[in-house]
């Protein structure tokens, strides 16, 4: 017998400041733990930092995963800035915006006249990456006859100009992202293997714990400090933060903020605020988020592993994992004491 549980991921509970600033504060006094502009204290982040540090100086290619609004281009910047081509230049392509028609002729460039509406040649985004870094982000939306191309240029190290004869070097690192998972990619298996020669996943902010406190008064004292004010949050703004399960990530959480900072006279209600944000529905349950019970196991037994179930997937929050089993805190915390009691 099993009892599906909702997903770990799941759980309730302008783009420079997407993923936090490691230095936020009033007059930029209060310094927060980071990397680069990246902001984060909990476990997931910290290991994140870790093995950004390691990679970024190899310039290995790195394939970032993520939802959407976790800040991969953030990402994807702190890698060039810690990587020997930090002074050269960082390049951001969205491979879904390019038309399949024009990715070739964007990504390598074209010669005049090799097509219509070519009046001059162009460079494309390989030749104008130098040496730095080429951000392709949704990588996975690039058409199958396109990623084979891009895969060759990886191998060779080298490329053509649409309508050029001229092989040019490809100097610039690729960093690649994608906000599916890796079983659910739309990559070239021999493409993916190029980009992930190092993979780094974002995890979304519903799993990062007591980051969403960090990241939110980071968010208002950068906002405090733009209009001159001293707005502080309300005390069931700070219940909020950890109810909701942020489905549009640190994103969603900036734009919370930003819009109960313009509602606020001296108190935030984020709570209040989400009102008139965009209704986003929350993420469905993964296979992998069922618990399995023997027959015969006792109705109380059966309770207790769901309970503490919940609580591992809900990183120790009690709070958020009274929310989950539909509970009061009060007794989920008798319930735990019971355990301790047993074991």
């Amino acid at each position: 017998m099993s009892i599906d549980l909702p997903a770990a991921d799941d759980w309730s509970g302008p783009r420079s400041l997407l993923a936090g600033n490691a230095q936020c504060g009033s007059k930029g006094t209060l310094r927060r733990r980071g990397l680069g502009r990246l902001l984060g204290e909990c476990a997931l982040m910290t290991e994140l930092f870790h093995r950004l540090q390691r990679v970024a100086p190899t310039g290995v290619s790195v394939l970032l995963t993520g939802e959407s609004g976790t800040g991969k281009e953030l990402v994807a910047e702190t890698i060039h800035s810690l990587s020997a081509g930090r002074e050269e230049p960082f390049v951001a392509v969205n491979c879904g915006a390019i038309p399949a028609t024009l990715v070739e002729a964007e990504l390598f460039g074209y010669e005049r006249g090799s097509f219509t509406g070519a009046v001059r040649s162009q460079a494309g985004y390989f030749e104008r990456a130098g040496r730095g870094t080429l951000f392709l982000d949704e990588a996975g939306e690039m058409p199958p006859e396109m990623q084979v191309k891009l895969l060759r240029a990886l191998e060779s190290r080298r490329f053509y100009r649409v309508g050029g004869e001229r092989d040019i070097p490809l100097q610039a690192r690729v960093v690649a992202a994608t906000n599916q998972a890796l079983a659910e990619n739309r990559f070239r298996a021999d493409l993916l293997y190029r980009l992930a020669v190092f993979h780094l996943h974002i995890p979304p902010l519903r799993r990062r714990g007591e980051d969403v406190y960090l990241l939110a008064q980071c968010f208002l004292d950068r906002l405090n400090e733009a209009e001159g004010s001293n707005k502080g949050f309300s005390v069931d703004s700070m219940r909020y933060l950890q109810e909701h399960s942020w489905p549009g990530n640190v994103r969603e959480l900036y734009n919370t903020v930003q819009r109960a900072f313009i509602l606020a006279d001296d108190e935030v209600d984020l709570r209040g605020a989400s009102e008139y944000g965009a209704d986003i529905a929350e993420p469905g349950v993964t296979a992998d988020c069922a618990v399995t019970f023997r027959q015969g196991m006792s109705l109380s037994a059966i309770e207790r592993v769901v309970i503490k179930e919940t609580l591992r997937r809900c990183s120790g929050n009690k709070t958020r994992t009274a929310a989950v089993l539909g509970i009061s805190v009060k007794t989920l915390y008798n319930k735990l004491n019971e355990y301790r009691a047993l074991d």
